[in-house]
């Protein structure tokens, strides 16, 4: 005898967005334990969490004004057909726990199809940016992930080097708060970090390749690397001063890579550098600073 089984019922339900965070300084998209919240623009008190689905990606459920979208048995492209002609202005926030990466904040139109592609308006046509100093040869765009960047409370992950640096503009003396540090090596961008309220940084990177040594029998064992490093500032201040946020726009942030400022070094002298040592963490100061002033790293912004 032959049992058939039929469905009584198919019941579908639709994610309103999905997205896919990329730790800059790991290359990875595996991410958990992160704080994501949706809501829409016209009631940010009616904020849904964002969970992980198995494969890493953050989805969006139960998003106010989509529960018709979300519950709908219209066949696919029909349903993103009528979505598109009725989108709904919403905003979505990140947060770490655990403190390993900084906040950021971002507007989206819901809902989207398949994962988020967050592409730079400035752009005519907008289209994916790419973050300098990825890693990784060609970089990285941001196809279907948002960046983040680490914290200086992040500790240090295995066979990664860091820059950390505390900036301050050279003429105000305030924080470079939320401003990019990027870190070049033999000329190549290797690692981008962003500060935080308070201009400190952490740019975190894969070491480069170790320089070639003198072929020896038996091979010599060595942990005595460094490298010359070079500092670029990407930076855009508010005159007057603005306050500063407690969570910055991925789209403010992202077009200061626009507007190159500078680190403000007071020695011209050419033996005055910067050498990144294997294993070992650099902190970045001021050259030919001042003692009262040798904490800090001194920028002007682009």
């Amino acid at each position: 005898m032959t049992i058939e089984l039929r469905p009584l019922e198919v019941f579908a339900r639709h994610a309103a967005i999905g997205v896919r965070f990329w730790d800059v300084a790991r290359g990875t998209a595996r991410l958990d334990g992160l704080q994501v919240e949706v809501y829409a623009r016209s009631n940010p008190r009616m904020r849904k969490p964002m969970t992980p689905n198995l494969s890493g990606v953050y989805v969006g459920h139960a998003v106010p004004g989509l529960h018709d979208f979300e519950f709908s048995d219209t066949d696919p492209p029909a349903l993103w057909a009528q979505a598109e002609a009725a989108l709904h202005a919403c905003r979505i926030e990140v947060r770490d726990p655990r403190g390993r990466f900084l906040p950021l904040a971002f507007d989206v139109a819901l809902p989207v199809p398949g994962l988020l592609t967050w592409s730079a308006p400035w752009f005519s046509p907008p289209h994916p940016i790419v973050l300098p100093g990825t890693p990784g040869s060609p970089p990285q765009l941001m196809l279907e992930r948002i960046p983040l960047f680490s914290a200086v409370s992040r500790g240090l992950p295995d066979a990664l080097a860091v820059v950390y640096a505390q900036m301050r503009d050279t003429a105000s003396g305030r924080p470079a708060a939320w401003a990019f540090l990027g870190v070049t090596i033999d000329g190549e961008r290797r690692g981008i970090g962003l500060a935080d309220q308070d201009g400190r940084v952490a740019a975190m990177f894969p070491y480069p390749e170790p320089p070639r040594r003198a072929l020896a029998s038996p091979p010599e064992a060595r942990g005595d690397f460094s490298w010359p490093v070079d500092l670029e500032v990407f930076w855009s201040s508010a005159s007057p001063p603005a306050p500063v946020p407690e969570i910055p726009e991925l789209a403010q942030l992202l077009a200061q890579f626009g507007a190159p400022g500078q680190v403000d070094d007071l020695m011209a002298s050419p033996a005055a550098s910067r050498r990144l040592d294997y294993r070992v963490p650099l902190t970045a100061r001021t050259l030919g600073a001042a003692p009262a002033d040798a904490p800090w790293l001194s920028v002007s912004a682009g």
